[in-house]
């Protein structure tokens, strides 16, 4: 398995590089490939029949005198050739071949060095091998025939014997491309040497934000530790306030559960014992209660992005979760009510959605008078869904409204018992659900009607 360490962005940046130069020259090859196959071929071939047709007029004008015929065909060839030389160009081999009417042939270079594939071959051939193009012209009234062949201007280039051609100036600069590549890579990389030294020096516990860096290129990066770092300390923040108000919570029914242990230890009339048992069974069942509402408060406050929504009938769900409360509003005579369509799906969190459930139905069942009505409702429409709840007790009073979400805040004068955590974890598990919580008075104006809307 590849570790971090095996990797380097140095090595990977100069192997980009070098690949860079290999395609760049890639590509040259392949031009020059597609160049010699078509257009210089196509535009030798058109050189050569224009001065086979100028040899034709020279074999007229000096017809009955062979030696002057053949010093003025000479002559062209070689002003073929200067052509080339005067464009600085690779000069290549040419071959003239002339026959009569009767197939007689009459004048042929000189040249040495020409492929036998060009010799004896048949004037009506124009397409030769290895790499030669030829253009035959013929004239009907002298009857002479005028086949020049030429070997095709690069062709050479791109046989096996002829690779180094290309492969020199590719070993020869690459080594002279890579020194400014490896300075000039080592220089860009130290921006972030720096970034990383700032890093290293800090301690487990500074998480100031990193300065911003000049360079368009880090500074997303650098925003992006930046932002991380302030997640960080919001997340530290929230555990630490946890732990502070875990242990403020606790102290209470943890000295409710030492007083009346202590009592149970000495000797006590059955009457007394009875009553430190009690108050033991409702420390710690207050102790359970608050622990259970921290640990809720503790993953509601989790980061809505590692939220993990996923597609859900909230009908359904809601159903489940009063299923549940069943037991605990008939204990005090309370009627449940519910009213939905058939099926409500939306995006939503499973752990965190049923939490916020558990808490309103609770906390109406919990607020109403005995023999009461709780009504727990879904609504869709218009782009939006609202799950309700409402209860037949005391109500919220508007100027209290805002304050109840905070943690451990009850309501002044308040009998029943509970840890006032109720409506902040719900607060932020509709959040999380990207929903919105909001409180209201009934519509006959007893009790609260709680409402959480969902975008």
């Amino acid at each position: 398995m590849t570790t971090i360490q095996d990797r380097s962005l140095f090595r990977r940046l100069l192997a980009g590089f070098m690949l860079v130069v290999i395609g760049i020259w890639l590509c040259n090859l392949g031009l020059d490939v597609y160049e010699t196959r078509t257009s210089k071929k196509k535009d030798m071939q058109r050189e050569l029949q224009a001065t086979a047709k100028r040899m034709l007029v020279v074999l007229q004008m000096s017809e009955g005198n062979p030696g002057e015929r053949k010093q003025a065909l000479r002559q062209m060839e070689k002003l073929h050739y200067a052509n080339y030389a005067e464009l600085g160009w690779y000069t290549p081999a040419l071959q003239t071949q002339i026959w009569k009417k009767n197939g007689d042939l009459v004048y042929e270079s000189p040249d040495p060095g020409l492929p036998e594939t060009l010799r004896n071959v048949a004037p009506d051939r124009q397409t030769l091998k290895d790499g030669w193009v030829s253009s035959i012209v013929s004239d009907e009234q002298s009857g002479y025939t005028v086949r020049m062949s030429t070997e095709v201007i690069g062709e050479w280039l791109l046989q096996v014997s002829s690779i180094g051609y290309y492969f020199e100036p590719l070993l020869f600069s690459l080594p002279l491309l890579l020194i400014p590549a490896w300075f000039i890579i080592r220089v860009g990389l130290r921006p972030l040497k720096t970034i990383v030294g700032e890093i290293e020096e800090r301690t487990a516990t500074d998480l100031r934000p990193l300065a911003p860096s000049p360079y368009r290129e880090l500074s997303s990066l650098v925003t992006s530790v930046n932002r991380l770092m302030e997640r960080l300390t919001e997340r530290l923040e929230r555990e630490k306030e946890f732990l502070l108000d875990a242990a403020h919570e606790l102290k209470t029914p943890l000295s409710i559960i030492q007083v009346n242990a202590d009592s149970l230890n000495n000797s006590l009339s059955p009457q007394r014992a009875q009553e430190a048992t009690d108050g033991l069974r409702q420390g710690v069942s207050r102790a359970t209660h608050t622990v259970h509402q921290l640990l809720a408060l503790a993953r509601s406050d989790s980061d809505r992005d590692n939220a993990d929504l996923q597609d859900l009938d909230l009908v359904e769900l809601v159903r489940d979760r009063m299923v549940l409360a069943v037991q605990l509003a008939t204990l005090r005579g309370i009627e449940l009510e519910f009213q939905s369509p058939e099926s409500c799906h939306l995006p939503l969190n499973r752990e965190s959605m049923a939490s916020l459930i558990d808490n309103l139905i609770s906390n109406a069942i919990k607020y109403s008078p005995n023999d009461g009505r709780v009504l727990v409702s879904v609504k869709q429409g218009e782009g939006k869904v609202e799950l309700s709840v409402t209860d037949q007790g005391p109500g919220i009073p508007p100027e209290l409204r805002k304050k109840v979400f905070e943690r451990f805040f009850r309501l002044p004068g308040q009998d029943q018992p509970g840890s006032g955590l109720g409506l902040a974890i719900a607060e932020r598990a509709a959040l999380r659900n990207n929903g919105v919580i909001r409180l209201e008075d009934s519509a006959n104006g007893i009790g609260l009607n709680v409402t959480v809307e969902f975008s």
